[in-house]
């Protein structure tokens, strides 16, 4: 993996990250300078995103949030829909899959329901005309990973940076992780600090704290929030394998390595079959996986792929489970945070 490349390697790969940093640091300059036009909506937008490659917990974050805010505004949300076969601007219904709209998305729809309306469109700033056209329109979107689509501007850019690499310690690609300099974090109205574990000191937060300000700037706050994983949800419930206490894992996500070290945490884990991140699943895929003849925990993104699979499977159905994960943060501050935002928007 690039975050566990040598020294040497990182060197050998730095005229090729100079490079990078060359052409990006041009692109934002066009948009920081005004020369490439950029959008912002009528409605309210929040922006959930990052620095890095993937593996920060935007998904999470995206419900977290939702939540928050669902009992007080009309929400939609929008993202690029990465991963997914089809093109253009499109709502997510109880007929679409991951193929259609993305993994992610999918999850967010299904977590929801019909209560929050899900788009996807690869050129954002049209998915948002079209979202404030809809009857009826939200009071505000949330736009998934949108902090490098420079074509947009949005009302309030959260920035997350995820604990065990944070982006002030990574470089540039292909170097490190990092899609654009650390200074792009300028652009955030707040940060948040992912995957935090549970017993981080408050000295080790002021520490973090000081460094993610030197490059967002000393007004910005920055918030840090941890998982919570609940009990595994079974295909089929109430079957003999409700809850059992032995698993092989299986993931097609950026950070394999922190499923299964939380999965440790609580289960006997007979081994783990970890394919890339957003991958499609196959029957092959599915048939090997049988094979390992254990019960099967997977991640609830890689669910949405792998479920109507499994629906063409009987007597092996009742193996496979997901693992439902939220997000929680130290203290009330971020909730505050984004509440006040949204209520100086609506002047309440």
């Amino acid at each position: 993996m690039l975050r566990n490349l040598s020294k040497g390697i990182r060197l050998l790969l730095s005229p090729f990250s100079l490079l990078y940093c060359s052409i990006t640091s041009l692109r934002n300059y066009g948009y920081d300078s005004g020369l490439k036009k950029t959008y912002q909506s009528v409605t309210f937008s929040i922006n959930v995103g990052n620095l890095t490659v993937g593996g920060t917990g935007k998904t999470p974050h995206i419900e977290y949030i939702t939540t928050l805010l669902k009992p007080l505004y009309t929400l939609a949300i929008l993202s690029r829909g990465y991963g997914r076969d089809s093109k253009g601007y499109l709502k997510a219904s109880p007929q679409s899959s991951a193929a259609e709209i993305g993994d992610e998305p999918l999850q967010i729809y299904r977590r929801f329901g019909q209560q929050i309306p899900v788009y996807v469109c690869e050129k954002r700033a049209v998915g948002l005309q079209l979202i404030q056209q809809e009857k009826p329109s939200p009071q505000i979107i949330l736009l998934d990973d949108a902090f490098q689509h420079r074509a947009i501007t949005p009302h309030l850019n959260l920035l997350l940076s995820d604990y065990g690499r944070l982006f002030y310690q990574d470089f540039l690609l292909p170097s490190g992780l990092l899609r654009e300099s650390r200074a792009g974090a300028k652009r955030a109205d707040a940060v948040v600090i992912t995957k935090c574990p549970a017993t981080l000191e408050a000295t080790q937060k002021t520490l973090i704290t000081t460094s993610v300000k030197h490059y967002a700037g000393s007004d910005t706050p920055v918030f840090f929030s941890t998982f919570e994983y609940g009990l595994p949800t079974a295909y089929i419930p109430n079957t003999a394998y409700a809850f059992p206490n032995q698993f092989w894992l299986v993931s097609g996500i950026a950070q394999p390595h922190i499923f299964e070290e939380a999965a440790k945490e609580h289960f006997q884990i007979m081994g783990h079959t970890a394919f890339g991140d957003h991958h499609s699943f196959s029957n092959d895929d599915l048939q090997k996986i049988i094979k390992q003849g254990y019960p099967i925990l997977t991640t609830e993104k890689d669910w949405v792929k792998l479920q109507p699979l499994v629906e063409n499977i009987k007597t092996e159905a009742g193996k496979f489970f997901y693992w439902p994960i939220k997000v929680k943060f130290d203290t009330s501050d971020f909730d505050n945070f984004i509440l006040n935002e949204a209520a100086r928007q609506f002047h309440v």
